[in-house]
């Protein structure tokens, strides 16, 4: 079996995967220069699907959670 995990533009690299939890991390540099942290678990069906996202970048040292366009919190 391959499996394939397509989150890479052009000019991204890997910079590391690893366990966490019970997800697979994978540090991705993008391009631009951030650097996002993507969470690959099983699914509800036991298929591998993305969960999560977390992106790191520049800014006044803040955290900022948000889904969609919606922002639930900065710390």
């Amino acid at each position: 079996m391959e499996i394939k995990v397509r989150i890479l533009r052009k000019g991204d690299k890997v910079l590391n995967a690893f366990l966490y939890e019970k997800s697979i991390a994978i540090a991705v540099l993008r391009k631009i220069g951030n650097v996002d942290i993507v969470l690959v678990e099983k699914n509800e069906h036991g298929a591998l699907a993305l969960s999560g996202k977390m992106t790191i970048c520049e800014g006044d040292d803040s955290i900022e959670v948000a889904s969609g366009d919606t922002k639930i919190a900065t710390f």
